[in-house]
């Protein structure tokens, strides 16, 4: 019997592209999938690997691409629309599921489908890459350290290129409301509503409240601490439109914006160059707070960001090839351990002295 593979979807975008790549050094042959067939060829064939095309219009088509593979890596996005023809798919054939999602709607989506996944007999795993693997595991290990914490801060910074999707996905996301982690609750929260000062290593940095990201989910999930805010690092300019556009939304969702905001993401570079990747570097932070102040503190520095989405994300695909996935919806933290993250290589985890 033939051994089942892993699959790459969205191989032709820079992400999928990248994992693919890595997957080839670490001596994985993953299966290529996507859209466009040609341009699926071409990419297949640079790799030396097999390649299946197809959309997620036709679910017949892709629940026969799925009917040999064991894991699913979605590159694809936007994933709140592309994850549920995928798993659906994962359901009906069981094989596992990851993606490389960052935003908190794709994960209370995949969350929603919990029983369903436990019934399949399949893991549900979104955000196997810089968005949450890093954050989540460093979440966990500080909650390790302060059993009893009650206010958790995570802070990102990423110094490197910025590739198209992401940059879409920012301009498209201004003028929507994100959330924060309050009661155990996730309750509304402009952008850019509270700034902070954190030192990552390297002295104090100041930090923007980035309701969007998928930490304020997992890390409730991973922790059960009830109130998490999460910030980034975020050029001056990028901050004042956050901020504008969180206090009057209304341009930025208008239909002018959002031509003008697509045209110069189409000019950009589909993304950073290998030169860059190997330049960048990612640094996050973290800190606990129980009921009586006392706090742990927490830095991990590691690889550029999107090096380092595409290092976890094979780390995660050979871990569930290997037969360690689990069945259910997971976070990487709730899946496999707050030192995860510290088998990417060029990881570095720091407790700080309080």
């Amino acid at each position: 019997m033939t051994p089942r593979t892993a699959l790459i979807y969205g191989a032709t975008g820079y992400m999928g592209r990248l994992c693919a790549r890595r997957a080839v050094e670490a001596g994985l042959r993953p299966v290529l999938a996507a859209r466009d067939a040609e341009a699926l060829a071409a990419v297949a064939a640079g790799l030396g690997l097999p390649a299946r095309a197809f959309g997620l219009d036709d679910a017949r088509a892709v629940e026969a691409a799925l009917t040999d593979t064991a894991v699913v890596l979605n590159c694809a996005g936007p994933f709140e629309r592309t994850a549920g023809p995928l798993v659906d798919a994962c359901l009906r054939t069981g094989t596992h599921y990851l993606d490389l999602a960052g935003e908190v709607p794709a994960f209370r989506q995949l969350h929603d489908r919990h029983e369903e996944a436990v019934r399949a007999g399949i893991v549900l795993l979104p955000g196997a890459g810089f968005g949450v693997v890093p954050t989540d595991c460093l979440a966990a290990h500080l909650h390790g350290r302060l059993p009893g914490a009650v206010h958790l801060e995570i802070a990102f910074q990423a110094v490197g290129g910025l590739s198209r999707g992401t940059a879409g996905t920012l301009l498209d996301g201004l003028p929507q409301r994100g959330v924060r982690r309050s009661g155990g609750r996730l309750v509304p929260q402009r952008a850019a509503e509270r700034r902070l000062r954190v030192d990552f290593g390297a002295g104090p940095v100041t930090v923007t409240a980035n309701p969007w990201r998928a930490d304020l989910f997992t890390a409730g999930l991973s922790t059960g601490i009830a109130a998490v805010d999460a910030y980034t690092a975020v050029p001056a300019p990028m901050g004042a439109l956050m901020r504008l556009a969180g206090r009057l939304p209304g341009p930025f969702a208008s239909r002018p914006w959002r031509s003008a905001t697509g045209a110069l993401v189409r000019r950009l570079p589909a993304g950073p160059t290998d030169e860059q990747l190997a330049a960048g570097y990612s640094r996050v932070w973290a800190r606990a707070v129980d009921a009586s102040g006392a706090e742990a503190v927490a830095t991990l520095h590691g690889p550029e960001a999107y090096e380092f989405s595409a290092r976890t994300a094979r780390l995660l695909m050979e871990r569930v090839l290997a037969g360690r996935a689990g069945a259910g919806f997971r976070t990487p933290a709730t899946a496999y351990g707050p030192d995860l993250v510290l088998e990417v290589a060029g990881v570095r985890r720091t407790d700080v002295a309080a």
